[in-house]
This record gives structure tokens, C-alpha cells and sequence, in this order.
């Protein structure tokens, strides 16, 4: 899922899919967490949908004499409100992104979908069955077969209706459905049809949701921003009630909304966590946290940012404030909003660089981009149970501690000799405790935290006592005396580490049998899987390497090799030893079918003996550098490959192979 603040962020995000014509959007409140059909919300319109269609077209015999076909029909019930098998789209992004935020009181976040799919005719055979099965009471085969028939003057096949029937299917944006209903014209509406649950050759009357088509891309668009967006669809794109609606009855919800005053209070909308003085002999600063205590909108957010900047800078040149939604987002330094504000008579060789734009008044607002989605990021794969953590990181712990002891007291009795060898033979092991303290989680207790990050922190030192063993270009004495400084504040961690263990243990209810029974080993952690927003040409090219991969007499290597990617191609090459951890990586362009990274590794010092892996990625250029693509000969679908889409800068092709030094 993607997070928008801004219209202007929306098309941005959106531009990937110019050069797609089978875009179909979506717009509802995030609260409803499907997309279905009206006729398939309640198990007694599901079972009696031919019913209602038969009784609504009796009811208005005139208004639906001019609609021939099932689909055309359909169309008019769901312009009236009546239970059908379809589901509202848009062709237009801007009108989907309104309906995502037309309702801005509600607390629920907007969300629009993107569906890059087949789009079907009216008079598509799909499409024909699909609608057609709205209209029948027994789904018995050979009656839809020969109800297709009589409908539709030919025949189809068991298979096709038993393939048709088991998938919504996307219909094209055409003139003809808006004679049948008033509001596609006004809405550039089209629809999706939905399908029926399919088991063997039996058809159910159960009617499945659009979810059973997974959306290209998902954007949300925070509570916190709806009304701002909706505000600017109506002011600059002329977006609101009025012209979405063609009834008269909208203008009055338009009128009341936009002319309506809404008073608002601060009290009790925020606690204030942290006040820090950061000031340095040119200025006097300060940087303030706070965190909302209810859901704003952005623009009552603002006002709490100015309200605490006032309320400091009269003793100060430089305020800084932080704002967060949530206590687990003040713990994850996940900042809704930050806010800045400068003394203008301040020697400008002290101010610091803005972090956003200023506002007419001087305030500086950056508004972060990624705080709701990343809310949920965090609450899905970064949170773990208390319990949990102090048992994974206490038991790795006693594994790391005979090494911390070990090389401690070589360096107190003088054994510089020693304590190098013991470094270097185990300096991958001591490498391999840091990233597992780094990568146990967090917990939604900062206090907890801290004492946790005592447990990266002595691994950190300790790691940093073999990199100053590796300087040979400082002499013993300076050497030491560094080396003396890691021990230092490594003992600081591990003595705290030893001094609130049981402590923590206590206040955290975790008792001895129940972290006897925790076996880190077993814990699995969610991971996240990244979703490609681009959609792929399944007759696209299958991207070739081959490498040659040369060992240099000091152990370093030579990485060259052929492609069949285009020339200019630009891409990088990451080094990693077994325990995963990056050892270097390089960059290089394809010519003429050859690449060549160079040297990897430090020179004289090179990769000590084992196994290793290579990743090679290329960044393939978006949409908006087409006339790139086209210049060198590729189109922009034709590459095939692990496609993974992180930064709307378009998908990237990656390639791995293990050797040996």
C-alpha cells in the first residue's frame, strides 16, 4: 500500500501507468475492507438476484424497454440503487481519488485501488454470460447453455461458461452503458462484474468479491488529509458533489459542506513527551515531541505544531518540534509532521537548514509522506512480544558473553597478541551477534527498548575493538588506547545488561519456565514481501547473465561477464559473505553485451577463504523516461525477471550467483 498526502503526490504516484490504456480505479472508505458487489451484502439478495432483476424491470417496464441486453439492464439497476452483481469504476483517477474522500468526517482513511486489467466489451462473450447468469434461477449447465442461446442468438461452450463464470471480468468504458445510466457521463464510470464461486462443474449462487482480482496498487490517503485533498479536487479540478452527481439534491450537500464553520479546541488534543536543549554557543535551540492524544485533520495538526513553537520561542532562536500520532509511533520515530521555526535576526552562519517550505507566517512545515503506512509496517513486522524479545536477546546473550570475557581479559592482561588472534578468528561470530540484537524487534515500552539496545550497543563496541586491531597504520600505543575506550563503554552496556536482567524479568511477567520454553530458533517473524505495481509482459524478454568471476593473487576478485540487456544499461553489483553481511559493491554499464564491475575487495587484504554471493540488480527507468527506453531499443514492458517496484522509479530485474575464494 502506498500513502498520498497532496493531489498533486497522487498523480505523481499514478504517472507510472500513462502509458497503459486498461486502468480502472476504485475510491471507498478504508473501513470497508472489500470490494463487493451490492447484490452480494446480504445472503437474500445473493439467492434471489434473478428475482429482483425480473421485479425491478417489471416495476419500470418503460424506463428499461429500450435496453436490450442483460448488461445494459444491470447498468440502469445499479444507477437506481438496486442490488447487483456490479461493482462502480472509474477511468478517471481524480474521480476515484473523491470518492475516496468524499466523506472527510469519518475517521476511516480513503483509499484508492488501481486495477491494470483486460477490459471487455459490451458484447464480449464474458461479459454476455456473466450478466446473463443475473438473470437465471437454476445454474444448471444446460439450461445456461441454452438460455445464452435464446438471449443472445449463439451458442457457447460448457468449458467457456465454467471459466467465465468463475472470474469478474472488467468492462470497457463505453458511450453506450451512460444511455443506460445518467451518472457514468458525470463520473466517466465504468464497471466490474462480478463472478461466481465454481466448484468442479457445479456454479454456486454465492458471488464472489472483487478481491478475487488482486488491485495493481493500493493508495491511501490519511484521515489526517482528506479534507485538504478534497478541498483542492473541488477549487482546482472542479471536483465536488455538483458535477459527480447530476442530482439537484447534491447541490445542497455542496453548498452546506463548503460554507459550513467548524470550531475547534486544543486543549487535551496533545501530550507534550520530550523538551530537549540543543543549543551551541552561536543559538540558542530547542526540540520538542509531542504526541496527539486524538485524530486531526492535517490542518488542526498544524495549529498544535504553531501553539508549542510560540509557546518556546521567546527564549529561544531555533524551535523544533516533532509530532507523532500515537504513542507506538513516538516510539518508532515515525513523525506525522515536523515543524521549524527560525529567530529571521539570527546570524544566518547559525541557522540551520530548513526542512521544508515556510508558510507566510515563517513557520517551516515538512509533512511526512510514509507515516500511516508505515504505522502499519511497524505494527505488522517491527512490534514483538515483550516476552519474547528478553528471551531471544537475553539467550543469544550468553552465547556472545564467553567472547566478550574472553577478549576482555586478554586485553587487561596485555596479551595484545592474543586478543587480535581470538578477534580475527571470531570476528565474523561477533558480527553475526549484532545483527541478531539488531533484528529481534521492538517493544511498544520505551523504557524496555532502551535497556534492550544495551545489547546491540556491547556488540557494537566489541566489533569496533577488531577494526581498530586491523589499523596497521596506527601505532601500539594509539592503538591501545582506542581499543581501551570500546572496552569502556562495552563494559557499560554489559554491566547494565547484568545489573536490571532481573528487573526486567519481573516487571515484564516473565517467569523461568516460560523462557525455558522460548526457543529463539523457533521464533518466526513475519517478513515483508514487496509487491510489484507494474504489470508484467508475460512474452517479455528472459534477462541473461553470465559471469566470470577471476580470484586475484591478494584474494580480491574480478567480476565481469555477457547480457542480453541493452547497452547504457546501468547496474550494481552487491557482495555478501555467508553470515549475508555486505562486503562491497560496485557499479558498471553495459556495452555492447559486456559489463565489468572490476576489482571487489580491499587490495592486499581481500576475502579470507569461503563461500560468497553476488547480487546484480538493474534499475530499469520509469515511464516518465520513456523516450530513454525507446532510444535504446527496449520497450517498456519487455523485460521479465524478479520485478520488485519500491520507489515508483519502476521495477528492477536482479540476479544472484554463489562462488568460492
Amino acid at each position: 500500500m502506498e500513502q498520498i498526502n497532496t493531489v498533486d503526490d497522487y498523480l505523481k504516484k499514478l504517472s507510472r501507468y500513462d502509458i497503459y490504456n486498461n486502468v480502472f480505479y476504485r475510491g471507498q472508505l478504508e473501513v470497508y475492507k472489500s470490494i463487493t458487489s451490492s447484490v452480494s451484502r446480504n445472503a437474500g439478495y445473493t439467492i434471489n438476484e434473478n428475482f429482483i432483476y425480473e421485479e425491478a424491470i417489471n416495476m419500470k417496464s418503460v424506463e428499461f424497454a429500450y435496453l436490450p441486453s442483460p448488461i445494459e439492464r444491470l447498468s440502469k439497476m445499479q444507477h437506481y440503487g438496486i442490488p447487483t452483481r456490479l461493482v462502480d469504476l472509474t477511468v478517471d483517477p481524480l474521480i476515484a481519488l473523491f470518492f475516496a474522500v468524499q466523506n472527510f468526517d469519518d475517521k476511516s482513511h480513503g483509499n484508492v485501488y488501481v486495477f491494470v486489467q483486460p477490459e471487455h466489451s459490451l458484447n464480449d462473450r464474458r461479459i454476455k454470460l456473466l450478466s446473463l447468469l443475473a438473470t437465471l434461477e437454476s445454474y444448471n449447465l444446460d439450461v445456461i447453455k441454452s438460455s445464452y442461446l435464446e438471449c443472445y442468438s449463439e451458442k457457447i461452450t460448457e468449458d467457456e461458461i465454467l471459466e467465465f463464470a468463475s472470474e469478474g471480468a472488467f468492462i470497457k468504458y463505453s458511450v453506450e452503458l451512460q444511455k443506460s445510466n445518467e451518472r457514468l457521463f458525470c463520473q466517466k464510470g465504468s464497471f466490474a462484474i462480478c463472478g461466481n464461486e465454481t466448484i468442479g462443474k457445479e456454479i454456486k449462487k454465492s458471488i464472489l468479491p472483487l478481491d478475487s482480482i488482486e488491485p495493481t496498487m493500493v493508495i491511501r490517503i490519511p484521515f489526517e488529509h482528506k479534507q485538504a485533498v478534497k478541498k483542492v479536487l473541488d477549487e482546482k479540478y472542479n471536483i465536488n458533489e455538483t458535477t459527480i452527481y447530476p442530482e439537484f439534491p447534491s447541490v445542497a450537500d455542496y453548498l452546506k459542506e463548503k460554507y459550513r464553520k467548524v470550531d475547534f479546541d486544543l486543549d487535551s488534543t496533545y501530550n507534550i513527551f520530550q523538551v530537549q536543549d540543543v543549543s551551541h554557543a552561536g543559538a540558542r535551540r530547542c526540540s520538542i515531541v509531542a504526541v496527539l492524544n486524538k485524530v486531526l485533520r492535517i490542518e488542526e495538526v498544524k495549529n498544535i505544531g504553531i501553539q508549542i513553537i510560540d509557546q518556546y520561542r521567546r527564549k529561544n532562536d531555533v524551535v523544533w518540534v516533532y509530532i507523532a500520532k500515537n504513542g507506538d509511533d513516538y516510539i518508532m520515530k515515525n513523525w506525522m509532521i515536523r515543524g521549524q521555526w527560525i529567530r529571521e535576526s539570527l546570524d544566518p552562519s547559525y541557522k540551520p537548514l530548513l526542512i521544508g517550505e515556510a508558510d507566510e507566517l515563517g513557520y517551516i512545515w515538512r509533512f511526512e509522506k510514509s507515516y500511516s503506512t508505515l504505522a502499519d509496517y511497524y505494527d505488522e513486522y517491527t512490534f514483538v512480544d515483550d516476552k519474547i524479545l528478553f528471551t531471544q536477546n537475553m539467550k543469544a546473550f550468553e552465547e556472545f558473553e564467553p567472547h566478550y570475557k574472553y577478549m576482555l581479559s586478554a586485553f587487561e592482561s596485555g596479551d595484545m597478541k592474543e586478543l587480535e588472534e581470538y578477534a580475527f578468528d571470531n570476528a565474523s561470530v561477533i558480527t553475526k551477534f549484532f545483527l541478531k540484537f539488531g533484528d529481534y524487534g521492538y517493544s511498544r515500552n520505551d523504557e524496555f527498548n532502551e535497556y534492550l539496545n544495551n545489547f546491540q550497543g556491547v556488540t557494537l563496541h566489541l566489533d569496533n575493538v577488531i577494526l581498530w586491531l586491523k589499523k596497521e597504520e596506527l601505532n601500539s600505543r594509539a592503538k591501545r588506547y582506542q581499543i581501551s575506550n570500546c572496552f569502556r563503554d562495552a563494559k557499560l552496556h554489559f554491566d547494565t545488561i547484568k545489573d536490571q536482567a532481573i528487573y526486567w524479568k519481573k516487571a515484564i511477567d516473565l517467569s523461568d519456565d516460560e523462557y525455558n520454553e522460548i526457543d529463539p530458533e523457533k521464533v518466526k517473524r513475519k517478513e515483508y514481501q514487496y509487491k510489484q505495481t507494474i504489470p508484467l509482459n508475460p512474452d517479455g524478454l528472459d534477462v541473461t547473465f553470465n559471469l566470470d568471476i577471476s580470484r586475484n593473487s591478494d584474494n580480491t576478485v574480478n567480476i565481469r561477464g555477457t547480457t542480453n540487456l541493452f547497452d547504457k544499461a546501468s547496474l550494481m553489483i552487491s557482495l555478501r559473505n555467508s553470515n549475508d553481511l555486505l562486503l562491497a559493491q560496485n557499479k558498471s554499464l553495459v556495452e555492447n553485451g559486456r559489463f565489468d564491475f572490476g576489482r571487489l575487495g580491499k587490495e592486499d587484504i581481500g576475502f579470507n577463504k569461503g563461500k560468497y554471493k553476488v547480487d546484480i540488480s538493474l534499475a530499469i527507468p520509469s515511464v516518465q523516461n520513456k523516450e530513454f527506453l525507446l532510444k535504446s531499443g527496449i520497450e517498456y514492458e519487455n523485460l521479465k525477471g524478479k520485478y520488485i517496484d519500491r520507489t515508483g522509479m519502476g521495477p528492477t530485474v536482479s540476479y544472484t550467483e554463489e562462488f568460492e575464494v
